[in-house]
């Protein structure tokens, strides 16, 4: 076996490799069904503190009690006996207010003045 030929496989089988693990996924990416629309919830496009029910200069325990009360209103547990629908609204719902949690938190650590209680 020459040089050449020991080149041509190692490329050949470097190039099936690519197709098979790059190209062939896209390929089948077409065939797949549509995944689910993520249902639009009311408080798309809302700030932290409208998720959240409260105001925007609220102080950091006030903060974690709507978070609090928020996320045991949206417990997967209370409504695991109804429609998977149902439970996909909590899951959205929980990750919304995950979201605005964080924004707050951050909110409150980096654009209000240090050292005073707002």
């Amino acid at each position: 076996m020459t040089t050449t030929e020991l080149m041509v496989i190692l490329g050949g089988g470097a190039l099936g490799y690519w197709l098979v693990a790059v190209m062939w996924p896209n390929l089948r990416q077409g065939r797949r069904p549509a995944p689910p629309p993520v249902p639009q919830a009311q408080s798309q496009g809302q700030m932290w503190h409208e998720v959240l029910g409260i105001t925007a200069d609220a102080t950091r325990e006030q903060i974690e009690a709507a978070y609090r009360a928020r996320k045991s209103e949206n417990d997967p547990a209370r409504v695991a006996h109804l429609a998977p629908e149902v439970g996909e609204l909590t899951r959205h719902r929980n990750e919304q207010l995950d979201l605005a949690y964080d924004a707050a938190l951050r909110d409150l650590e980096w654009l209000r003045p240090r050292g005073r209680e707002v």
